[in-house]
């Protein structure tokens, strides 16, 4: 049995398994509190629709893909919109934009921590459309000496459907347990977190709804039969429960006392407990607290910082993010339009990035000016192919104004024997010639320097 053989049998295990060990806890695990079941359903519901916080985290990383574009290149040079992988990569479905498709690539690899697309083919077998799988219902089928035989989709209610492997498009996140077949989502790791805050949410809700009455012991010297206290604790509820009778006093009987037993929401400390689950969800998220409003972030917020936090994320983070999608896009469709086909990532028009993108245009420019480099080395600098003819540099010319009187020189020594009437005419050309190259090599700068500014958004 080879390495991948042992893999997929490991693989099988893992997946089918599953349920089998489901069944089996410790004995510790009954002294444990209870949480949400890590699985995509659970995952959308207590995280994506429940807490705020993740539902910010995860739509913020997901609203991203607005600012980029998938470029596709044949050798050096980008494709017009026309080409057949651009297009399908504008439009994925008819259902979806770019923006949509990469947004959902993003919540499904947060939520499930794996992304299933169909690849729909055209009668030449070339990909025209990709339309989104759910996780949950898409699930590999492993079979011995293979690794991945199929997919199998299942619609609850519906018969089964299988796809071939080159027929899935699989975006995943890696799990070390599970290497090779599924993910695991960023929302399974915080839900903890994320059970913690949404409990507190709403304890606090419920406080209020109360009228802030914390819990007490309401006592009296009298023998009470169960009737009595189920009849007591329901008509003082009732008087003294809810915002309509929260501000009004308590009157007893002379043989009943009250005492206060729960803490108020300041004793409890849900300020440090809100603090502790943003800092923690946004940390296993991977933004920025600042950045989604968390107010551990707004509290020691600058606009400096939070350029700053915008900058290094996308740095860090968001463009290692989407450099994996396009290494997806390029070992699984890429190759089927052409050996020479690539899609890259177009980061030029990213606001976060744009100052350090200006100054690396402001230094690349000077460069290029004073004839340090070449337009193709220029061009690479600022993140474009390079173009034919553009290994050349840019050297200015200098122009020297004829003096009133004659400059000796030696070309003018040797010109005197000219006639002097031949000499201005002969001058006269020279200055003319310099002129125009030096207008000439102003206006081939300009233009390149409109076009570079164009293709990159820089504004000034």
């Amino acid at each position: 049995m080879n390495i991948f053989e042992r893999i997929s049998l490991a693989a099988r295990v893992a997946v089918h398994g599953e349920k089998a060990l489901a069944t089996i806890r410790p004995t510790w695990d009954t002294m444990q509190p209870s949480y949400s079941p890590i699985n995509y359903e659970a995952m959308v519901r207590s995280g994506w629709r429940k807490n705020e916080l993740i539902n910010a985290c995860i739509s913020k990383r997901a609203n991203t893909s607005s600012q980029v574009s998938l470029r596709v290149y044949k050798g050096d040079a980008q494709v017009d919109a026309d080409h057949p992988l651009q297009r399908l990569l504008a439009n994925p479905c008819p259902f979806m934009t770019e923006y949509d498709f990469w947004s959902s690539v993003s919540i499904f690899l947060d939520l499930a921590g794996v992304a299933y697309y169909e690849i729909v083919r055209s009668p030449a077998g070339l990909p025209v459309q990709l339309w989104p799988l759910r996780p949950d219902w898409t699930a590999p089928v492993l079979r011995e000496g293979e690794f991945i035989a199929a997919y199998e989709y299942k619609v609850p209610g519906r018969e089964k459907i299988f796809l071939e492997p080159k027929d899935v498009l699989r975006f995943m996140t890696f799990d070390p347990l599970n290497i090779f077949v599924t993910g695991y989502p960023r929302v399974a790791v915080a839900a903890r977190v994320g059970d913690i805050d949404n409990a507190a949410t709403d304890y606090i809700k419920l406080f209020w709804e109360k009228g802030g009455v914390p819990m007490g012991l309401l006592t009296t010297k009298q023998k009470l039969r169960d009737d009595d206290v189920t009849l007591l604790r329901k008509r003082w509820t009732e008087r003294y429960g809810g915002f309509a009778n929260w501000l009004e006093p308590a009157i007893l009987d002379q043989d009943a006392s009250y005492q206060r037993t729960g803490l108020t929401l300041t004793e409890m400390g849900f300020d440090a407990l809100d603090a502790r689950s943003e800092v923690r969800i946004c940390a296993v998220m991977d933004v920025p607290p600042i950045l989604v409003g968390a107010k551990v972030g707004l509290d020691r917020s600058t606009y400096s910082n939070y350029q700053e936090a915008r900058r290094s994320w996308w740095q860090d983070s968001l463009i290692p993010q989407y450099e994996h999608y396009d290494d997806v896009i390029n070992a699984a469709l890429s190759p089927e339009f052409g050996d020479d086909i690539k899609a890259k990532w177009d980061f030029s028009h990213v606001p976060a990035l744009q100052e350090d993108q200006n100054q690396i245009w402001t230094r690349s420019k000077e460069a290029l000016q004073s004839g340090a480099i070449s337009i193709n080395e220029f061009r690479e600098m600022v993140g474009l192919e390079p173009i034919s003819g553009g290994d050349v540099r840019l050297i200015s010319l200098a122009i020297n104004e004829m003096p009133a009187r004659p400059v000796k020189s030696a070309a003018i020594h040797e010109a005197k024997r000219d006639d002097e009437g031949d000499l201005r005419e002969r001058l006269k050309l020279e200055n003319i010639i310099e002129k125009a190259t030096k207008e000439f090599l102003d206006e081939e700068l300009e233009r390149i320097t409109k076009n570079i500014k164009g293709e990159h958004g820089i504004i000034g």
